[in-house]
């Protein structure tokens, strides 16, 4: 499953919005994210997408590092546009830290991940971004303009717990 621990990222853009659950109003934000990660993560998002988008460098070609465990490293298909998913991921807490020490985490429950857009580099690494959905405080939401302003941040994706997982399938 998706995940991030304290990997950097910035934020591009931060929305404020009303949702409507029957008749209450509640403040939510969506945050758009962007980063960049080892072509491995890709498996987290789906099983084969990484062969599909990458391959070993071939003879006479720019011999990359692997990074991680894959030589995968070449883009299969280099004239490709970054690809949009439509995955969607629940239930997440996410956690954003500032780069600096003395800077309190905000912490989110409940998001929802969408809107990915991958950009595989030659190398093996890929260009990530993607829309976190959350009900907000108005104090989070200042602290989520804060964030925005200083664009840089450690974020940190923990998917909901395997039980949560369970019950949500039940359903």
């Amino acid at each position: 499953m998706f995940q991030l621990e304290k990997h950097d990222s910035a934020i591009a853009n931060v929305n404020q919005r009303i949702e409507r659950h029957g008749e209450e109003r509640e403040l939510a934000a969506d945050i758009k994210f962007t980063t960049s990660a080892g072509n491995n993560f890709l498996d987290s998002i789906e099983k084969g997408l990484k062969e599909a988008l990458f391959r070993k460098p071939g003879k006479g070609e720019q011999q990359d590092l692997p990074i991680g465990d894959t030589p995968l490293s070449a883009v299969k298909f280099p004239s490709l546009e970054p690809l949009k998913l439509a995955h969607e991921f629940t239930g997440y807490e996410l956690q954003i830290d500032g780069l600096l020490e003395g800077v309190d985490p905000i912490v989110l429950v409940d998001v929802k991940l969408k809107r990915f857009v991958i950009e595989p580099k030659e190398g093996g690494s890929v260009g990530l971004s993607f829309t976190a959905s959350a009900n907000v405080t108005p104090d989070e939401l200042a602290e989520l303009s804060e964030a925005l302003i200083r664009e840089d941040v450690l974020l940190t994706l923990t998917p909901p717990k395997a039980a949560a997982q369970q019950t949500d399938l039940a359903a």
